[in-house]
């Protein structure tokens, strides 16, 4: 089977994307209004460098998340007031759409501080997480196709093997049936990995196991990946301008990258 595009939305996309749901209902399946979302999106500071996004796996996100009938446009769910965050900007927004209005709604990482000895009150060493509430949990699973996780939308059905672990049959994030899959429940599904910020670049160190999005000519895929050593640099009104020489795990290359490309696994203790 021909291995798969993935694409990842960070967490104040999603709340957007979510809220946007919630106030236009079928208006978020429109063409031309993916077209105007992507391109938000696409000129935001955390997509600097990236593979652009298309309007197509926007609109793909709504489907899979909030799939509307033809005679009930309106059966998109609500979504709470505190779970959206971001500003109340209206995505209408003109292709001239300045600098400023971009980093009003995807704020920037401004510190210039990147000194060893000086750790961010707000952002930990250390960083711990709130346990979430079991309606809460996002998982991801290693597909065995080609080693890569993908977000799951959903569990389809379980089963056990011949050696007794037990499986699941699960639906990727923006895919359809024909790329389900039946996955090992212990091996290869977890918590979903958290994307980082700039100011959170501090928290990963030498030795961590990260997501790594690895772009190439064929695939953008997300592999699990070790942190060999950290280049810790400047930070600019860019955001964290760090280097991290990481090995992923699947076939032991290495490759330098910048945070943005870089999820960390939760943690709790």
């Amino acid at each position: 089977m021909e291995r798969r595009s993935s694409v990842r939305f960070s967490p104040s996309e999603i709340a957007r994307m979510e809220k946007l749901a919630a106030e236009r209902m079928e208006q978020v399946l429109d063409d031309k209004f993916c077209q105007k979302l992507a391109e938000e999106f696409n000129l935001s500071a955390g997509r600097a460098g990236s593979k652009v996004l298309q309007d197509t796996q926007v609109q793909g996100w709504f489907l899979n998340k909030f799939p509307v009938s033809a005679t009930k446009p309106t059966c998109v769910p609500t979504v709470p007031q505190e779970k959206a965050s971001g500003s109340e900007v209206n995505v209408s927004v003109s292709e001239k759409k300045s600098a400023a209005s971009e980093e009003k709604l995807f704020p920037l990482d401004t510190s210039i501080s990147n000194n060893e000895d000086e750790l961010s009150p707000v952002f930990p060493l250390e960083t711990k997480d709130k346990i979430p509430d079991l309606e809460e949990l996002e998982f991801e699973a290693k597909s065995s196709k080609d080693y890569a996780w993908y977000d799951i939308a959903l569990f389809l059905a379980h089963r056990r093997n011949r050696t007794g672990e037990v499986e699941v049959r699960v639906r990727f994030e923006g895919f359809g049936a024909d790329e389900d899959e039946w996955v090992n429940v212990k091996k290869c599904i977890r918590q979903r990995s958290i994307p980082l910020e700039s100011s959170q670049c501090r928290s990963i160190v030498e030795g961590d196991l990260v997501l790594c999005f690895r772009e190439g000519n064929e695939e953008a895929l997300h592999f699990d990946a070790h942190v060999l050593e950290v280049q810790r640099k400047q930070h600019d009104i860019r955001g964290c301008r760090c280097i991290f020489l990481v090995e992923y795990d699947h076939d032991r290359s290495q490759e330098k990258v910048s945070l943005r490309r870089l999820s960390r696994r939760p943690k709790y203790f």
